[in-house]
């Protein structure tokens, strides 16, 4: 369970963190108490420290991690149909940003990458967007007829376990880096893919039975907490039905929406 979780500067730390200058001190303190073995064995209170780094992409170590991670994003039955090793290859030679806990040539728990669709239509998994639904194809259309407008395919996965809190800093390292790429531009629009799931889904549920049941709403949670906030600021949204009670989703958004979006995700963490 997370209890407090302190945000600072971290454009900065991470800058630190690529020269090989990095101070001790954490800029994300995250205290977690085991509350399970408090009530069981009456021990007192568990504090454990975790050190948060942010790093650009290491192709030397990261590739593996990474298309384990989009496999998780992806789930089974769609990973199948990304050849992920080249997806790893297009994120690692595009922005990226991943979060680690002992340094750069340890495993990434998180990432976060923006590839440039204009210079990347042909590739694998900007034809595999086209064949998703028709509305996204003629999005991606769209773009394709004005050399004016640019669009990022935001590929974003972390372990389940880690907190919401890190996905503003996140953005903000991310998007500055593509910033710097596009000579201090920004891209006009974003499309994220992501997945929700079914709350009570029951495995032991028979498929035709399953197909029949309507899903209300309020069955549907989220693995990514920013999702909310994304759908809410959309300027297209929609998502797969469930599939073994994954439904993955797919958002287009404009610069503004994003920003938007990632200072609302901000109020709320605020609240917690």
């Amino acid at each position: 369970m997370v209890q407090a979780i302190k945000l600072s500067e971290l454009t900065n730390r991470k800058r630190a963190n690529e020269e090989g200058d990095v101070e001790d001190d954490s800029e994300i303190d995250i205290s977690s108490t085991d509350s399970e073995n408090e009530e069981a064995e009456g021990n007192e209170e568990e504090i454990v420290n975790i050190d948060f780094d942010f790093y650009n992409g290491n192709s030397e170590v990261d590739f593996h991690a990474l298309k384990n991670l989009s496999r998780q994003l992806f789930g089974p039955q769609e990973s199948n149909r990304i050849q992920l090793s080249a997806l790893a290859d297009l994120m690692l030679a595009s922005p990226m940003t991943t979060i680690k806990t002992d340094g750069t040539e340890s495993d990434p728990y998180c990432f976060l990458s923006l590839i440039n669709y204009n210079e990347n239509r042909d590739s694998d998994y900007a034809k595999y967007l086209k064949k998703v639904d028709p509305k996204l194809m003629t999005f991606l259309q769209t773009v394709d007829g004005n050399v004016n407008k640019k669009c990022a395919l935001v590929l974003s996965e972390r372990l389940i376990n880690m907190p919401a809190e890190v996905v503003p800093p996140l953005y903000k390292i991310t998007l500055e880096d593509a910033s710097n790429v596009l000579d201090n531009n920004h891209y006009d629009f974003y499309v994220i893919v992501s997945r929700k799931y079914e709350v009570n889904f029951d495995m032991d549920e028979d498929e035709e039975r399953r197909s029949k049941k309507r899903v209300k709403n309020d069955e549907i949670d989220y693995f990514h907490e920013e999702d909310r906030f994304f759908e809410r600021n959309a300027k297209l949204h929609f998502q797969s039905p469930a599939k073994k009670g994954i439904i993955s989703t797919y958002t287009v958004m404009d610069h503004d929406g994003l920003l938007k979006s990632l200072t609302e995700l901000e109020e709320e963490i605020a609240k917690w």
